[in-house]
């Protein structure tokens, strides 16, 4: 574990010389503004506005008058839960791109947020009620089917691995689809789980989950000099005494913990876990112990907005923060693979 803490620290040149040298330190700052102003619009956004005074002085007197009853009760929970799933998405997407060495990794395009969806929809048919260990195990399922399948000669190929998670996950959202409807789901519902959407949960709905999430982030977090290492390829990374077998089937559980809490609050909700990681590495470098917390706090705050952009689009209304995240994550993917494609995979 000690050799791996100093490898994988450099990061592609093109971006070391691109970038201002103040960046790197200032993410942090820039991040933490960028969560509270995101918060705090999401906060005041809504059916009923609440102004700047208003929020304030509801934040501060939580018993005090409708504002105050709006902001805790409801959007306060909306917020929160935004916040939890995006940094769940962006941790899974950190930990998966880390053990495929590869950009394009992602919980929703390997199959694991339709994973979880499916093991959600079973515990739910069997047991009457969503359960946040059937999302687990759904995940965590379909992304060990998609990984097996993926691996040639002892590594895992990219492009093999892309097309059997997205079959994986597209037979079982299918499986889902329907089991949903055979429990005589409305299609408001069904769409909500399909598309994505921060529902009020309420803080007790809330509880489980995070823990979860919490618990995962915090055995992962001892992972993340090892994650550097990854970087180097399993041989390499063997030379240097890891157990890379082990490490890569924690990374799997971890990151499908993380999936399953996640799917489990919000339905699927896809290209965080690809786009937020993606960007924060061009910004701040491939070194995970300042990788993985800064991915879960930019993830977080752009969930936020996304759900908050999503209760309003010019000449539709609402719409589920699905949509608003395939609309800015699909393309931004797509240049990614043409990207990969034409360069080769590089962090």
């Amino acid at each position: 574990m000690a050799k791996a803490e100093g490898v994988a620290r450099s990061e592609p040149s093109e971006w070391a010389r691109a970038r201002p040298r103040w960046l790197p330190g200032s993410l942090w700052g820039i991040g933490a503004l960028v969560l509270l102003g995101s918060a705090l619009l999401g906060l005041a956004h809504g059916p009923t506005p609440i102004g700047p005074a208003a929020l304030f002085s509801a934040l501060l007197h939580p018993s005090a008058g409708l504002s105050a009853l709006i902001l805790w009760q409801i959007r306060m929970p909306e917020v929160v839960t935004a916040a939890v799933i995006g940094a769940a998405l962006a941790g899974a997407g950190v930990m998966m791109q880390a053990l495929l060495r590869n950009p394009l990794a992602d919980p929703y395009v390997i199959g694991a947020s339709a994973g979880a969806g499916f093991g959600a929809v079973v515990t739910q048919e069997v047991l009457g009620e969503l359960a946040p260990g059937g999302a687990f195990l759904g995940a965590l399922g379909a992304v060990m089917v998609s990984y097996l399948l993926s691996r040639t000669r002892g590594t895992a190929q990219v492009l093999t691995l892309l097309l059997a998670g997205y079959a994986v996950g597209v037979m079982l959202a299918a499986v889902s689809l329907f089991l949903l409807l055979q429990s005589h789901q409305n299609l408001q519902t069904v769409l909500s789980w399909e598309v994505g959407g921060i529902h009020a949960v309420g803080w007790g709905g809330l509880l489980w989950p995070s823990l979860l999430i919490l618990t995962a982030l915090l055995l992962a977090w001892p992972l993340t000099p090892v994650m550097n290492a990854l970087l180097l390829g399993e041989e390499q990374a063997a030379t240097l005494g890891l157990d890379v077998t082990r490490v890569q089937f924690l990374l799997l559980v971890w990151a499908s913990l993380l999936t399953g809490a996640a799917v489990y609050l919000g339905g699927l909700i896809g290209f965080v876990g690809l786009v937020i990681p993606h960007v924060v590495r061009r910004w701040n470098g491939p070194d995970h112990r300042t990788l993985l917390p800064q991915s879960l706090m930019w993830g977080a705050a752009f969930l936020i907005l996304a759900a908050t952009l999503a209760q309003t689009i010019p000449g539709l209304g609402s719409v589920p923060v699905g949509l608003v995240t395939a609309f800015l994550g699909g393309p931004y993917f797509l240049w990614l693979l043409l990207k990969t494609q034409r360069r080769g995979v590089t962090f």
